[in-house]
């Protein structure tokens, strides 16, 4: 791994314990529906834990509710069991985390030194094919929706089934629409491309792609190509980098893969289009250098090692992303 002077390693603590840093994407409520463990108390499994982000400096944790397919069939029950189990875990560490759903929020918890926690749900299937239920998701403080996994759905064909080349339905073109005026944030990650290119037409606001890298580095649809990446630079977006490892191809991925594909998609899209979305817990194994949130100043030790500017450093480890959340809720 790349060695920094004294003075890099300076620069980088102080940046990263004055950033608001910000990851896009985790899956550790699956593991606490489990029974497995708790968000308070420190682990030795999984990746994620909260006396693990406040090691690691992370100011803002995007919790995902992920629709497993074997909930497709009670889809809505079960989503709505993953947030109230999230809200559960904030409010017995309310100490330490806030739950919120706005750029205004998440700079008030910074304030106060706890951690912003966002509730985000990957997969559309939680809607059941109601547009009503975006309105109480809302409600019960959900701030983005990623539409689809890899499965096809209601809104629009996933990653994973593309066969038919299907893109975002009559339905989907609704959702985008009862999302921007709700102000939650669309997220593209898992989408067919076809879906992509589909609500790239319909949106007016910014996208996200929480969770995903270049489609150079493994040519599968869950990752996205240049155009992609332009178009939502474009868009105004952010593209959270994934560790996701098997996602880089046959090699893995480790912490300079991951500051590959930071540089390359700034190289293609402009640095105000990324971001970090670690999708810990969504996989199992260690990412080398960043076996856990609690190694995420590694990223910007890795940033100041490759020449990056103090202030596009604050974009890359959370400006950008609340940008986008102040953009999609102001009026």
């Amino acid at each position: 791994m790349f060695q920094l002077n004294g003075e890099q390693e300076q620069r980088a603590l102080k940046l990263h314990r004055e950033s608001i840093v910000f990851d896009a994407h985790c899956d550790t409520i699956l593991q606490v529906l489990e029974g497995k463990r708790t968000l308070g108390e420190r682990s030795e499994e999984g990746h994620l834990d909260i006396p693990r982000l406040k090691s690691g400096g992370i100011k803002v944790q995007v919790f995902s509710v992920f629709v497993r397919p074997e909930w497709y069939g009670d889809a809505v029950h079960a989503t709505l069991k993953g947030i109230a189990a999230l809200k559960r875990e904030f409010e017995k560490n309310a100490g330490d985390v806030v739950l919120t759903r706005s750029a205004d929020g998440i700079k008030k918890a910074a304030a106060e030194g706890r951690i912003a926690a966002l509730i985000s749900i990957e997969g559309g299937e939680a809607l059941r094919g109601d547009l009503d239920m975006l309105g109480i998701y809302s409600e019960l403080g959900v701030s983005s929706m990623i539409l689809t996994w890899n499965n096809r759905n209601a809104i629009a064909d996933g990653a994973g089934d593309i066969r038919s080349g299907g893109g975002l339905s009559s339905f989907g073109v609704e959702v985008i629409k009862e999302m921007e005026r709700l102000g939650m944030v669309v997220d593209l990650a898992h989408i067919s491309p076809r879906g992509f290119w589909d609500v790239i037409e319909t949106a007016t606001k910014p996208v996200i792609v929480s969770h995903s890298l270049p489609r150079k580095f493994m040519d599968i649809p869950r990752n996205l190509d240049d155009d992609q990446i332009k178009a939502v630079a474009e868009k105004g977006g952010v593209i959270g980098v994934s560790l996701y490892f098997a996602s880089y191809g046959g090699e893995g991925g480790n912490l300079e893969k991951l500051l590959d594909a930071i540089d390359y998609i700034a190289s293609i899209g402009g640095v105000d289009c990324v971001g970090l979305g670690s999708d810990f817990d969504g996989f199992s194994g260690e990412v080398p250098g960043l076996e856990s949130c609690e190694k995420f100043w590694n990223i910007t030790r890795g940033l100041v090692y490759r020449g990056y500017s103090d202030e596009d450093i604050g974009k890359i480890l959370g400006n950008n992303f609340i940008r986008v959340y102040e953009q999609v809720q102001s009026k």
